[in-house]
């Protein structure tokens, strides 16, 4: 079987790469205000023994992807936090002049061709993973650095293999480089990111990790004819084909083990359609080397992801008036197609998997 764990039984925990038992976690304390899974607080689990990701590290790196890539589509209406894993985001190469709250909510409603991501007999399934974030970002000073705090609580439902049902809460941060005169700069950025992992209804702790990223964001905008927009502070409104890359270098540190190295390489395109309408594309490229486990074997899984996304943006008129869209949270249907291939030198890891779906997204600045 591929590599899976317990949500029904939370004493137990297995991976492709061995078995492990793992004793029962204590209950977190959490606070969720204004939007799913902010956290007040996180205790450490208690586990027997070591354990690799498996698992746990495909499913919410390919999550993250799929909910990054809603959140970066060309949407000048619906805010988003102020960090993504795709250059071609909203503002996430452009200085804000104070500092800003942006408080946002994902509900995606998806099929999952191989829920336990297993390379056969995987279950096919509808699920849902509804996420809530809310975000601090501000200028560093006078420097062309700006900081983006972020916390988020996220909550995995499998229809039809409850027992890959997952809930998880995380807070990251991130600082990167902006030119306050050219959004299409090149914009290298460090972030670190906290995440802890849980059974169903954060029942029990299962895992906890710590990721440090290294890397750079670079668009390009084009106007509908494919000429270079001028350099400028802010060039969306220009704007109708944007061509971006992203690249860093991942340390995870996971608890139980094994830790992880990763090299993400990702480019994206978006396309404005109309003021209503836009599409995006990006590919996810990753590799990751996990460390010697204690049988003395190192692994590594090599990834794809392509994620394709169609907006609508829910006009105004909808609502009567500007004020009551921006009481809904100036809401987007996002429809979304994505594929997963895996390639592992672990036995039993190697798999693919598709998504499906339609999310509703919205947002709220302060």
């Amino acid at each position: 079987m591929g590599g899976r764990f317990c949500a029904k039984q939370p004493a137990c925990l297995e991976t492709t790469r061995n078995v492990y038992t793992v004793r029962p976690a204590t209950r977190p304390a959490f606070l969720l205000a204004a939007v799913v899974g902010l956290i007040a607080a996180g205790p450490t689990s208690v586990f027997a023994q070591q354990v690799g990701g498996g698992f746990l590290d495909t499913q919410s790196d390919t999550l993250d992807a799929i909910h990054d890539a809603a959140l970066a589509t060309p949407n000048a209406t619906t805010p988003v936090p102020l960090s993504n894993l795709y250059a071609t985001a909203p503002g996430l190469e452009q200085q804000i002049r104070t500092s800003q709250w942006r408080v946002g909510l994902l509900a995606p409603l998806m099929y999952n061709s191989n829920a336990e991501e297993i390379p056969v007999g995987g279950t096919p399934t509808g699920m849902t993973s509804p996420v809530g974030n809310i975000s601090w970002a501000a200028p560093l000073g006078n420097l062309p650095l700006r900081v983006t705090v972020n916390a988020n609580g996220e909550m995995d439902r499998y229809f039809k293999a409850p027992s890959v049902d997952l809930d998880k809460a995380g807070v990251s941060g991130r600082l990167q480089y902006v030119d306050p005169t050219n959004d299409q700069a090149l914009s290298p950025y460090f972030a670190f990111g906290a995440r802890w992992d849980y059974t169903s209804t954060f029942a029990d702790q299962i895992s906890a990790r710590q990721d440090y990223n290294f890397g750079f964001n670079k668009r390009f905008n084009f106007d509908g004819n494919l000429r270079p927009v001028p350099i400028a502070p802010d060039t969306s409104s220009a704007t109708v084909w944007s061509f971006g890359l992203t690249t860093f270098y991942q340390r995870r540190m996971r608890e139980p083990q094994l830790s992880s190295s990763a090299l993400f390489v990702i480019p994206s395109v978006s396309y404005a359609i109309s003021k209503d309408w836009n599409a995006s594309l990006a590919v996810e490229f990753l590799w990751r080397w996990y460390d010697v486990d204690s049988f003395g074997f190192s692994g590594r899984d090599d990834e794809i992801l392509p994620i394709g996304t169609l907006e609508y943006i829910i006009p105004t008129s909808v609502f009567g008036s500007d004020k009551t869209a921006m009481l809904f949270g100036r809401p987007a249907l996002d429809f979304q197609l994505s594929y997963l291939k895996v390639a592992s030198t672990f036995p039993g890891v190697t798999f693919y998997q598709w998504n499906a779906g339609a999310t509703l997204k919205m947002g709220w600045q302060f």
